[in-house]
């Protein structure tokens, strides 16, 4: 290295230490001199780690002018960057332009595409991978099995661990444990614990990924029982996140006395600082009525972020607390719309709750229909035509005529609708054809989904067959993916390939074949 390029090294290298990566980037162009690789590498690593775009792109323009055939290994920590930068254009527009690309330059666009929440784009990319003639590795399945789950393709995943058994990495904690996620996402508990229980060593991701799939499947109790698995294991440093999980699964069975041995652990292990761990304390400790000790939770220093404010006023409010809940919430350094509703509605302070919609109008709290309803309906007796007709008026004017519907079976108990309320009513029906949520129930899209979900899940389908078939929409295509899968599981090939053909109609990315087969001779 010339003696400039040394120079200009050691100023970039200063700026980087006193904490300045714009000034350092900048630097490089001080000097018409190509600088060391390993710094181009370390300033592509802090770009992506600070999401800095500009930057990003000024370092690729400094390695390209000085370098023009770079190392492979270079364009793909600048790939990387552009993608935590959520940047895809400039990652794709890179990669198309590489000469030479390696399995690294792949895994790195899958990952951009996966970060950026385009995980059927990161699915067609793996599989472009292999037929480009490059083979997976460790890095690939990671990623891919990250996007099953957001997708919930369950079946994908399925002959995705199919080739990961085969080339051999299912000993592979991180993979493993993404096996594990993407199971218990979709619904398949067992398998997941089978994976889980097939671990060697399961590092901290891996307790936390199988006590969060239990938690969100119902099973809170065997949650709470895997959470002190692990720490009898004494290997394995807790996450905060899996301390929470253990909490709200208490909270949620009422394992009381389980969750304050959590908590003595987690202040043992130093986690209770942490919002996430204290959140869940003060909302465990408010559902059982002990108002102290979510007290003194809150009280900790780095416990008072704006969730936890207005979890422990709720909670004073809630049993009745209302001059402990009012004066928490005049200390509030900042409010939003449900600090409001509470320090409001539930002191009963109807008239003040009424007077600060102007007052937030002019902030930039954002007054939903929530709110209105929840002033509304606390009011009591204390309503009469003009509140009825308001609230009436408020839902229809925001097109919610499904709310309208409520409202008037509310309203319906307590008093006759006058001409006003009858102008509303009319609107709302003709807003939703409910010309006869008998019942006052109107069947609304996710009343469709959790049918769907019903039937497919206890293998009901020709009852899933007919439902679908009597709809009077066509079905989306979260719906048709359930059925697809369902079908899969119970081995019902004519419906599975209705759905598969109706979901090929929508052209997506990775088309849908229905082969009742083992999942595994994908590979």
């Amino acid at each position: 290295m010339g003696a400039n390029a040394k120079a200009l090294t050691n100023k970039i290298f200063t700026h980087l230490k006193l904490n300045s990566l714009s000034k350092a980037v900048s630097s490089l162009f001080e000097s018409p001199v190509p600088v060391d690789i390993s710094l181009y590498a370390s300033l592509f690593n802090l770009c992506a780690a600070r999401r800095t775009i500009i930057e990003t792109r000024k370092v690729e323009s400094h390695l390209l002018t000085f370098n023009p055939t770079p190392p492979v290994f270079l364009l793909n920590r600048a790939i990387e960057a552009y993608g935590k930068c959520t940047c895809l254009d400039d990652a794709c527009e890179l990669f198309d332009e590489m000469p030479q690309r390696d399995g690294g330059s792949w895994n790195a666009l899958i990952s951009a595409y996966a970060l950026n929440g385009f995980a059927d784009e990161a699915l067609r990319v793996f599989l472009d991978m292999k037929r480009d003639g490059f083979s997976w590795n460790e890095v690939s399945f990671a990623s891919v099995l990250r996007c099953c789950g957001s997708l919930l393709e369950i079946h994908f995943a399925m002959g995705i661990h199919g080739v990961i058994v085969k080339y051999g990495f299912s000993g592979n904690v991180i993979i493993a444990s993404s096996i594990v996620d993407v199971y218990g996402k979709g619904g398949f508990l067992s398998d997941s614990r089978r994976i889980f229980d097939d671990i060697s060593n399961p590092n901290e991701v891996s307790w936390n990924v199988i006590i969060r799939r239990h938690y969100d499947m119902g099973e809170e109790k065997e949650a709470v029982v895997l959470f002190f698995e692990m720490v009898k294991r004494n290997d394995v440093r807790p996450l905060s996140f899996t301390v929470s999980n253990a909490l709200c699964a208490c909270s949620r069975i009422s394992a009381f006395n389980e969750g304050m041995q959590i908590h003595s652990f987690a202040v043992k292990m130093n986690l209770v600082d942490t919002l996430v761990v204290s959140g869940s304390l003060i909302d465990m400790y408010s559902k059982h009525g002990d108002l102290q000790s979510a007290r003194n939770v809150f009280n900790q220093p780095n416990a008072k972020d704006l969730i936890n404010w207005t979890s422990i006023i709720t909670a004073y409010a809630t049993n009745g607390r209302t001059k402990e809940a009012r004066k928490l919430f005049n200390e509030m350094p900042e409010r939003n719309i449900v600090s409001y509703n509470v320090g409001y509605t539930h002191n009963y302070k109807w008239e003040d709750a009424l007077e600060i919609i102007p007052l937030i109008s002019k902030t930039n709290i954002y007054v939903d229909h929530i709110t209105i309803g929840a002033w509304f309906y606390q009011m009591g007796h204390l309503r009469y035509d003009v509140s009825w007709n308001s609230i009436l008026t408020s839902h229809a004017h925001h097109k919610r005529s499904e709310e309208v519907m409520l409202v008037i079976r509310k309203m319906l108990e307590e008093t006759s609708p006058n001409k006003h309320n009858l102008a509303t009513i009319l609107v709302a029906c003709a807003n939703i054809f409910a010309l006869d949520p008998k019942y006052c129930v109107i069947p609304r899209l996710e009343h469709y989904e959790s049918m769907i979900e019903l039937y497919a899940r206890y293998g009901y389908i020709g009852e899933l067959e007919n439902f679908v078939n009597k709809m009077p929409f066509d079905p989306t295509a979260s719906m048709l993916i359930r059925v697809f899968d369902a079908c899969h599981e119970y081995r019902h090939e004519r419906f599975g390939k209705w759905a598969a053909d109706r979901l090929n109609e929508l052209n997506p990315s990775i088309p849908f074949k229905f082969e009742l087969m083992d999942h595994r001779r994908m590979a």
